[in-house]
C-alpha cells in the first residue's frame, strides 16, 4: 500500500475541510498517511490518530520509516518547489481554488504544477477546465461531506446559541469573498432572527458586521459542528460573483443539507444545478427569499438529504484512489 505525505498547509486542529476529510478515508482504507501539521510546536511529537494515520508535529514525515510507493500530496501550489525534499514516486494536486483575486499569488506556480504532477483532481468545474486542456490526467471530484457525521437527529442546543429568535446560520470561512454588503441588509431587514456565524477569520482582522441580531461564534471544533448546524432554520452561502469564486465548490452546502436544513445562497456557478437549492444576488430579494423560506412548508428535506448521502466523502476518495491505484501499477509496470 502507498504512503501519502502531506506537508504542512493547514493546521488539523483548524477548520475541518477537504484535504483532512480526503486523508482520512484514505486512511480508513489502509493508505498509510503522513501529515505534517502546521504550527510552532515547542515538542516534537508523532500523534498516531489511527494505525495507519500520523500526525507529524513538529517532525518531517521523511524521517519516519513508511512503505513504498510515496506520493505527495499538494494543496498549496508553492509546494510544487518542495518535491526534491521528499523524492516522491507520485505527485498529486488536488486543485481547490482558483489562482485569482485572494489566491493570485498562487497563479506564478501553475507552469510548475502543470509539469510536475502525474496527476491532478479538481473541485470544481471551471479548475477542471483549466487544467484538462493542459495536462493528460485531470479529474473533476467534487467537494462532500461526512453523512454519518452531520445527519442525525437535533442534538443538544450549545449554550452560546442566541435565543428567542429563529437562527439563520453560516457556517465557514469568515473571508472576503463573503458578500458582507448583501448581508447587511438581509440582517436589518429581518430584526426577528438571529444571524449566527462560526468559523475563523481568514484575511480578516475582525468579524466585520456590527449589528444587534449579528452573532459571531468563533471557530468551533468540527465534533460540535452538527450540534450548531441542526438548530439553524436556514443555512447561508452568501458569497460575492468574483473570479474566484467561479471556482468555488463550498464544502458548507453538502454540510447543511447533511443537517437537513434549507440553503439560501448567492447563484455562484457550483450551485445552479444543486437540487432544492435558494439562489438570490439582489439583497433585498436575498432578504424577501428568506422571510419566504421560513413562511412556507419545507417539503424538500429528504431530497435534500439523500443528495448530501450521495455526495459523501467516502464515494470522492474512492473514485480518487481508483485513479491513483491506476497511475502507481502503470508506474511499476
Amino acid at each position: 500500500m502507498p504512503t501519502i505525505i502531506y506537508p504542512p498547509s493547514i493546521p488539523w486542529s483548524w477548520m475541518f475541510q477537504r484535504p483532512q476529510q480526503l486523508l482520512g478515508h484514505f486512511s480508513a482504507s489502509s493508505q498509510t498517511i503522513l501529515y505534517e501539521d502546521l504550527g510552532n510546536f515547542t515538542q516534537p511529537n508523532i500523534k498516531h490518530l489511527s494505525p495507519t494515520f500520523l500526525l507529524c508535529q513538529g517532525i518531517s514525515a521523511m524521517t519516519i520509516p513508511h512503505p513504498r510507493p510515496r506520493i505527495l500530496w499538494l494543496t498549496v501550489p508553492s509546494h510544487i518547489n518542495l518535491i526534491h525534499s521528499y523524492n516522491p514516486d507520485l505527485v498529486i494536486y488536488d486543485a481547490v481554488d482558483e489562482p485569482k483575486e485572494e489566491f493570485a499569488s498562487w497563479a506564478p506556480y501553475y507552469p510548475a504544477i502543470l509539469a510536475r504532477s502525474d496527476l491532478i483532481f479538481c473541485s470544481s468545474q471551471s479548475i477542471y477546465d483549466y487544467f484538462s486542456v493542459r495536462h493528460p490526467q485531470v479529474y473533476l471530484v467534487p467537494n462532500g461531506v461526512d453523512y454519518v457525521h452531520f445527519s442525525p437527529s437535533k442534538r443538544n442546543r450549545p449554550v452560546d446559541l442566541p435565543s428567542g429568535k429563529p437562527i439563520i446560520g453560516y457556517s465557514g470561512a469568515i473571508a472576503p469573498w463573503v458578500d458582507w454588503e448583501l448581508l447587511r441588509v438581509a440582517i436589518r431587514e429581518n430584526p426577528g432572527l438571529n444571524f449566527v456565524f462560526i468559523g475563523a477569520l481568514f484575511q480578516l482582522k475582525k468579524f466585520p458586521l456590527k449589528i444587534k441580531n449579528a452573532y459571531y461564534l468563533g471557530l468551533k471544533p468540527y465534533n460540535e459542528l452538527p450540534a450548531y448546524l441542526h438548530h439553524f432554520e436556514v443555512g447561508l452561502i452568501p458569497f460575492l460573483q468574483t473570479e474566484m469564486t467561479n471556482g468555488c465548490n463550498p464544502i458548507k452546502l453538502y454540510e447543511y443539507y447533511a443537517s437537513g436544513i434549507q440553503v439560501l445562497g448567492t447563484p455562484l456557478p457550483e450551485l445552479l444545478t444543486i437540487p432544492k437549492i435558494n439562489l438570490e444576488s439582489n439583497p433585498l430579494l436575498f432578504s424577501l427569499r428568506l422571510r419566504h423560506l421560513l413562511e412556507g412548508k419545507d417539503s424538500d428535506k429528504a431530497e435534500r438529504m439523500a443528495f448530501a448521502q450521495a455526495n459523501d466523502w467516502s464515494e470522492r476518495s474512492g473514485r480518487m484512489l481508483q485513479q491513483i491505484f491506476l497511475k502507481t501499477n502503470r508506474n511499476e509496470e
